[in-house]
């Protein structure tokens, strides 16, 4: 078998282990594409067992006429059928011409859905059938080869038990929902029962709701539920054909009512008297003919904006009779027991199931976010019935809020439900009706308002330029539900339906009870994942180690200078006793909060690794937090920047807003301060706090204290505090730009770290250190380890020989450029200098901008010539850092120049992709260019 075939059903095969029992259709969906792949037929049928109706059931199939044959079932107790034998023998078996068989359900069966071969093979687990697998042909005598059976086999019996335990799962789900549609049948039985005793007239009472034609069909008709007649015989007639037609023409009904269950006939909508049967119209010609039924009553019962008929509750009686106005009020009120049987009586069981499905499923561990929403999405699928369904996170974006199933390179954020139905999701928009009408949409309407919202029909919503954004167009019904944590919308659950008006009030109290259970439990693994995040983050920054250099100290301080020993030694006198501070945290010792909370001051020059010391610092504390406290768990930690935020976005940054605070605030919102509760908090930058933040901060760390911007209400948490800054404090306390109290509190503990032209003898081994990370990250793929780039003695010794006035950024900008332009794997002095020689001559702006102008027009020309594409151009040189993000904006100019006036346009003339053809793949790639230029070039 070719390596291709091997390494595809291999990953197939990894797919569907990470399936669980709720994801049948998804487990059968790949398993067709693996039989596919196996035989290289694509014709094949997946019978399973199902004991609640005594037959092997057509799961899956492909292929021609796949639908027609999904609805021809077998028994299970007969071996008339080659299935039902394959089935109770165990044994395979094959045919290799159907019509030829002496078995006349054999021959059916190859004339009515041209299945001329078959090879036919049981699913057996723990030896039971569990069903059949049979792959076909239109063909005579086109049967898999023995190679091919046995690689199958191999690849079924690895994959059986998990479909064994899906199909018991499914089938427990199917009977949990029967035995609700029992309750709701026999209390609208007890109902009609109740009317037809009450009133001497009526011969015969039923109770009439709106059902599909036929499994795949977008059409409905009107189903009885209940019926009740004095004469037991009457009541058998009636119900012999239970299915009223609601096509134009076919039944009296379907003159008020269409065929997708709305009253379209304004006559309807009040209750309707029909005195004379015989002359009507009727589907069932022998309620007047054989029953002897004259008269009508119809009491409608309907949804009153869409008209969508509840039920229907029809009151027959045997003579021209008109109901006196006592009547018609018991009927009308046994009409609306009627309505709030269907709507309210019988979800007792599928809520209990629900409550234990998910009780379980919040006792398991998981690794992330993204496989709790795939179970919890495979879970609501299932037990709602819904088709497809998406699960989508908040993300919060430049002051705009978006709702993420994936990325633009297809990794998941949220879940996907039978993804092969919604392939491509891209980020929508949250907000409502003051949303432009191409970016509404159901789901971002839920995340705006914090409620739950059906769309009963999205054609007609569609129509009416309503919340619907079609992702494909088979979803005929769509529900949403917010999952929402301490008064925050953090995702947002939508299921759908190949069926209009399919979902109910039901499926909503479900999805909210679902909505209820794992909102604490998701909101508690976001946080983790971020601060397991940014944990890594800086495990990183101080995890890598030059194997060249053995000046390493503590977490990876670099050097041997008196500097350098000092920053160590300060790491190693203030860990200990400030890590037994915030272990006292952890048994809510109240009485330390006296004392106000720790802090320190990092001053030092700009670049010179004011974060890198307190990552170290950060790294230290961990670690004792790791030994003392917790092994698994993790110390938290927030960093961020004050100069980077202004006025109230400050003080939201480490405080926090309540909803509605100021513009863009949409939500209540934790500060940094906050959410570090019992962990660590970096400001850098604090010189540039503005005096509110700086009054705040003063507050906070004398007792812990701090009130939310736009509240009233004070709040607590414990945190140490490591701020930095390259500003003269005093100097600014002498403006009058500085609180000097302020001061006081954060300078308790203060390390200056000093920069590189206060401790040259580093400079060597730093350099050495930051070549070999930078080496790390930009080598290519093929690039060994091993041959990362050196300096020579002469190369270092220039180094150290330098001033520096940016510090390690400097040294670290000398490096990367010398890594890009190196001729050979040595980098020399001669390197060096030609790097420090470029540095030192300023590019005029005019000169830039001109020479920005001139790479951007030749990369648009080699695309124009065909010798080029966006992505080999423009996208793979930015990647690589070896074109700026402006040459790329300059491109896109270009394009616009040229007449490329909407973003389809511009990925066309940049031959990026075409966004006319509408598969798939295409779409995906447009959406990624789009993405690109938006959110990284940021294309205005």
């Amino acid at each position: 078998m070719e390596s291709f075939v091997v390494a595809q059903l291999s990953h197939l095969k990894g797919k569907i282990a990470n399936y669980n029992k709720e994801n049948l259709e998804d487990i059968l969906h790949v398993l067709v594409e693996a039989v596919t792949l196996i035989t290289r037929q694509n014709r094949c049928r997946i019978y399973l067992e199902d004991l609640t109706g005594g037959t092997l059931i057509c799961a899956a199939a492909n292929g021609l006429q796949a639908q027609a044959i999904k609805e021809q079932s077998f028994p299970l107790n007969t071996s008339d059928y080659l299935v039902s034998r394959v089935y109770m023998t165990q044994e395979e078996t094959q045919a290799e011409d159907l019509a030829a068989l002496a078995n006349p359900f054999a021959r059916d069966i190859a004339e009515r859905f041209s299945i001329r071969s078959s090879y036919m093979i049981p699913l057996v687990h723990q030896g039971r059938s569990a069903g059949v697998l049979s792959v076909d042909s239109s063909r005579p005598g086109r049967l898999p080869g023995e190679s091919q059976r046995r690689v199958l086999k191999e690849f079924l019996e690895e994959v059986v038990p998990l479909i064994d335990q899906a199909r018991k799962y499914h089938q427990q789900i199917v009977l949990a929902r029967r035995v609700d549609k029992a309750k709701k049948k026999e209390a609208a039985f007890l109902m009609v029962k109740s009317a037809v005793r009450l009133i001497d007239k009526l011969a015969l009472a039923s109770v009439l709701i709106p059902s599909p034609l036929g499994p795949e069909s977008g059409e409905e008709g009107l189903q009885i539920l209940a019926s009740y007649a004095k004469d037991q015989e009457a009541r058998q007639l009636y119900e012999d054909e239970k299915l009223i037609n609601l096509g134009p023409g076919k039944s009296l009904l379907s003159r008020y009512i269409s065929n997708a269950g709305q009253i379209t006939d304004e006559t309807l909508l009040t209750p309707l008297y029909i005195p004379n049967l015989p002359a009507e119209p009727l589907q069932k010609r022998y309620l007047t003919e054989e029953m002897g039924l004259k008269s009508l009553y119809v009491v409608p019962r309907y949804e009153p904006r869409t008209r969508r008929v509840i039920c229907l509750v029809n009151y027959y009686t045997r003579g021209a009779y008109r109901f006196s106005d006592f009547e018609k009020g018991l009927l009308e009120a046994h009409a609306e027991m009627a309505e709030r049987v269907i709507q309210e009586i019988g979800g007792e069981h599928m809520e209990i199931q629900v409550l234990s499905e998910i009780n379980d499923l919040l006792q398991e561990k998981f690794e992330g976010v993204q496989p709790f929403l795939n179970r919890t999405l495979s879970k609501a699928t299932e037990l709602i019935g819904a088709d497809t369904g998406s699960i989508a996170l908040v993300r919060e974006e430049e002051g705009v809020r978006w709702l993420v199933v994936e990325e633009p390179d297809g990794s998941l954020v949220g879940a996907k439900s039978k993804e092969w139905m919604k392939k491509n999701i891209p980020p929508i928009r949250v907000g409502g009706e003051g949303l432009p009408p191409e970016e509404r949409s159901l789901t971002g309407y839920v995340a705006h308002t914090g409620r739950p919202h059906v769309i009963l029909d999205t054609e007609e919503e569609k129509r009416r330029g309503g919340l619907y954004r079609e992702i494909t167009s088979v979803i005929k019904s769509e529900i949403a539900v917010p999952v929402v944590y301490g008064d925050e919308v953090i995702s947002v659950i939508c299921l759908d339906s190949l069926r209009p008006y399919y979902f109910t009030d039901e499926h909503k109290r479900i999805l909210m009870i679902i909505e209820r259970l794992i909102a604490p439990f998701l909101s508690d693994l976001k946080r983790i994942e971020k601060l397991t995040s940014e944990v890594n983050s800086l495990r990183r920054d101080v995890g890598y180690k030059d194997p060249k250099i053995s000046s390493y100290k503590l977490g990876n301080i670099i050097g041997n200078s008196l500097k350098a020993t000092e920053l160590v030694e300060f790491i190693q006198r203030i860990t200990p006793p400030l890590f037994n501070r915030l272990a006292r945290w952890k048994v809510r010792d109240l009485q330390e909060a006296s004392l106000g909370l720790p802090s320190i001051l990092i001053t030092g020059d700009t670049g010179s690794g004011k974060e890198f010391l307190f990552n170290n610092i950060f790294s230290r504390l961990r670690e004792m937090y790791q030994v003392e406290i917790d092994p698994r768990g993790e110390l938290p930690v927030k960093k961020t920047n004050i100069a980077a935020y202004s006025g109230d976005l400050t003080y939201s940054e480490l405080f926090g807003h309540k909803r509605g605070a100021f513009t863009g605030a949409h939500t209540d919102r934790k500060g940094i301060l906050e959410e570090a509760h019992g962990g660590v908090v970096f400001l850098d930058e604090i010189g540039d706090a503005d005096p509110k933040t700086q009054v705040q901060l003063l507050r906070f760390l004398d007792n812990g204290g701090f009130v939310r911007l736009g509240e009233n209400v004070t709040r607590f948490s414990r945190v140490l505090l490591i701020a930095a800054t390259n500003k003269n404090l005093k100097q600014l306390i002498a403006e009058g730009k500085f609180r000097e109290d302020l001061y006081h509190r954060l300078s308790e503990l203060t390390v200056e770290v000093p920069s590189l032209n206060h401790r040259r003898e580093d400079i060597s081994d730093l350099a050495t250190h930051f070549l070999g990370k930078l080496y790390q990250v930009y080598r290519k793929p093929d690039d060994r380890e091993e041959e990362a780039p050196v300096l020579t003695r002469g190369a270092q010794s220039l180094l150290s020989r330098h001033h520096y006035t940016g510090n390690i950024r400097e040294l670290r900008s000398i490096l990367l450029r010398a890594l890009f332009f190196r001729k050979k794997r040595v980098i020399t002095e001669e390197d060096i200098r030609k790097v420090l020689g470029a540095m030192d001559r300023p590019v005029p702006e005019d000169v830039a901008e001109k020479l920005t102008e001139q790479v951007a027009q030749e990369i648009f020309d080699a695309i124009r010539r065909g010798d080029s594409d966006f992505w080999s151009g423009a996208y793979l040189p930015y990647s690589e850092s070896r074109i700026s993000r402006d040459v790329v904006a300059a491109v896109v100019d270009l394009a616009r120049r040229e007449g490329a006036a909407t973003m389809p346009k511009i990925a066309a003339m940049l031959q990026a992709c075409d966004p006319r053809n509408d598969d798939p793949e295409t779409r995906k790639i447009f959406y990624k260019f789009k993405n690109f230029l938006y959110k990284t070039i940021r294309i205005s």
